[in-house]
């Protein structure tokens, strides 16, 4: 299967080494002058390594079943989280949580699309340290996983986020805080971690068995990131977040503009937060979808803005998406947009869809949907 690595790869390799020479992109202290160094303190969590790598017993493989860790009685946020066949990533996302709070607490729901021992090992390695419920489903596509945590999810806000994305310390807070009224969704800017395209771990930096992605991972051993860098040394981490895609570019434009043509586009990618009634009331994700990505997101963002909903971009807090490959997805992306319209009619959704192949007629491994 061929593999169609993220745009900007490339311009990373090339930059590479001047990034890293470059003092004047940095503070005394090494964070990005930038907003985001705003965000980046955080509990400094100690962890142990024999703690990091305790996987619980493997569980027989069964369909739709439900497995739970601690859940809190009442937990203020829901973090649901899709997965399908990035375990590597899943575990850093979820070590990533660690460095979270909100007051009333939080549950992770982790949606294993197609299930698998590699993705409860990933959850088992977290312990009883978040209060995880690991629902295995056969394959059903990202809209159907989503909906299945959402039924099982408690909390009064529920967070959307992808299995392959680190929040910035302060995350759910902050999406607690700005819930003030009904009817707002809240999102973050998304940065690129673009050398990760390589690597099928991050952290131990195996890469993909592709050539090109073993000549870029020669190059780029230093850009891993461990569990161990993300729970006690966030700062590393901000430091290696200088990019944001041309449709990321394009959402925040839209969502800061005081008559945005496209503010549906708020509910597009991951860490995305609402309040459950509102979501319950959209009737949640177009299941419809089925296994085409692209689009199923911001279709519901554009039910809800059309319902009246609110779409607040909050610039303290931010996402690290762990770039990866996609493998042959073009026809499922576009395909993802053929059925929005066909829903809806609006031109407004064809030049969406072209500005987000505008440079390049393969999507990026972080768009849209």
């Amino acid at each position: 299967e061929r593999r169609f690595f993220p745009d900007g790869l490339a311009e990373a390799l090339r930059d590479h080494g001047r990034h890293r020479r470059a003092s004047s992109l940095r503070a005394e202290d090494g964070a990005p002058r930038r907003p985001i160094g705003e965000a980046i303190q955080g509990p400094q969590i100690q962890t142990s390594r024999d703690t990091l790598d305790c996987f619980v017993a493997r569980a027989p493989r069964n369909d739709d079943v439900e497995r739970q860790i601690k859940p809190p009685a009442s937990p203020a946020i829901s973090v649901i989280i899709p997965t399908c066949n990035k375990p590597e990533r899943l575990l850093l996302t979820l070590h990533a949580l660690l460095r979270q709070s909100a007051g009333g607490g939080f549950e992770v729901l982790v949606v294993a699309d197609g299930g698998g021992v590699a993705t409860r090992d990933a959850v088992g390695a977290i312990g009883d340290r978040l209060h995880i419920s690991l629902i295995e489903t056969p394959r059903i596509g990202q809209a159907a996983a989503r909906n299945r945590g959402a039924a099982r999810a408690r909390g009064e806000v529920i967070l959307f986020v992808d299995d392959d994305v680190l929040l910035s310390p302060g995350y759910l807070e902050t999406c607690a805080k700005l819930y003030q009224g009904d009817g707002v969704v809240v999102r973050a800017p998304v940065y690129q971690l673009r050398y990760l395209a390589a690597f099928r771990d991050p952290e131990r930096g195996l890469l993909y068995d592709d050539d090109g992605a073993r000549r870029a991972g020669s190059r780029l051993g230093d850009q891993r990131i461990s569990r161990a860098m993300i729970v006690n040394d966030w700062p590393s981490i901000a430091r290696k977040c200088q990019h944001r895609n041309r449709f990321e570019r394009l959402v925040s434009q839209t969502l800061q503009s005081a008559d945005p043509r496209f503010p549906w586009l708020g509910l597009s990618g991951s860490g995305v937060a609402l309040k459950r009634p509102l979501f319950q009331q959209s009737g949640g994700y177009d299941e419809a979808f089925g296994l085409r990505w692209g689009a199923e997101s911001i279709e519901l963002g554009y039910r809800l803005w059309r319902a009246g909903a609110r779409f607040v971009e909050a610039d303290s807090i931010y996402s690290a998406h762990m770039d990866h490959p996609r493998g042959g997805s073009l026809d499922s992306f576009e395909a993802s947009f053929e059925l929005f319209f066909a829903k809806h009619r609006d031109p407004a959704i064809r030049e969406v869809q072209a500005l987000i192949l505008a440079d390049d007629r393969r999507p990026r491994a972080s768009a849209a949907g």
